[in-house]
């Protein structure tokens, strides 16, 4: 039973690079999970819901029912891991590492629904579904690029804390100051530092929906100053992170070169030094020899 459950355990949570079967099964997961995110969004259109319900339908519950069995099949085998080896504790373990939780948070709208009182709204529980687009993480290129992301905030945290911090006194100086410009104005939407935030956290970000904007000239030309201003300070978190994007790479590299290239240098000195060694004993032989046959 303990080899069965390992070749289970492979094939579904963790497939070796020649494991045919395993990356088979773990592709045509991560192509269905694809299809029914793409269906989900397309169900949201009523004209297609209405006219593709039932087809709709019956490829969710198909697809749930693979969901289900493949995330029962991880959780039953996962015990032929050394660090899931309990039968309880190992697999609620496993059911509460990150990628399980998501597997878990993506087949429970179904379920529920048939759970939960027929008059209640559940838009909010189909939406859930969409935590199924987290599983594509799973494939090796995307986690890579996702560790590489993570490594990036970790390694630049202080500095993109500072740039936060900045970000957020440069809107509530912005709000404040545009109150007080044009607060007395009749009919005027900055009526409170808090209402004024919304207007400055819009401005600085640069986005500028235009549903508040000054309309006296102080505040006409504080706004031109705090758009100027935004630009500046919104452009600090982009630049921390791109000095870390490529000090992480650079970082990256360097682990991924084998040990002979940095032994290189050195096997290229000693082997400089014995040539040399070899010219000096020759020139030192042909000096003897000569100096016998003058003698001789």
């Amino acid at each position: 039973m303990q080899p069965l459950r390992k070749r289970i355990y492979e094939i579904f949570a963790e497939p070796e690079e020649g494991d045919w079967l395993g990356n088979f099964v773990t592709g045509s997961i991560l192509v269905l999970i694809a299809v029914n995110v793409t269906l989900g969004i397309l169900e949201t259109v009523e004209a297609l819901n209405s006219r593709y319900a039932s087809f709709f339908y019956w490829f969710e519950v198909v697809s749930v029912a693979i969901f289900t069995a493949e995330y029962l099949l991880r959780l039953w085998a996962c015990t032929s891991r050394a660090e899931f080896s309990e039968p309880v504790k190992g697999r609620f373990r496993m059911a509460t590492q990150p990628m399980s939780v998501i597997d878990l948070l993506a087949i429970a709208p179904f379920y529920l629904q048939f759970l939960l009182p027929s008059g209640m709204d559940l838009r909010f529980i189909r939406m859930l579904r969409l935590f199924r687009l987290f599983r594509l993480f799973r494939m090796a290129s995307l986690a890579s690029a996702v560790n590489t992301v993570k490594n990036v905030f970790l390694l630049k945290k202080e500095q993109l804390s500072i740039a936060v911090f900045v970000l957020l006194l440069v809107v509530l100086f912005s709000a404040s100051l545009m109150y007080l410009c044009e607060s007395g104005q009749p009919g005027t939407k900055f009526t409170s530092i808090p209402q004024s935030m919304w207007w400055a956290m819009v401005t600085v970000t640069t986005i500028g929906y235009g549903d508040m904007y000054p309309e006296t000239p102080m505040g006409q030309i504080l706004g031109a100053v705090i758009g100027f201003v935004g630009v500046c300070v919104f452009a600090l978190p982009v630049a921390i992170l791109g000095a870390g994007f490529v000090e992480e790479l650079e970082r990256e590299q360097k682990e991924s070169q084998p040990d002979s290239d940095v032994a290189n240098p050195a096997s290229e000195a000693a082997a400089l030094n014995e040539s040399t060694l070899d010219a000096i004993a020759e020139r030192v032989a042909e000096k003897v020899i000569a100096k016998m046959e003058r003698g001789s």
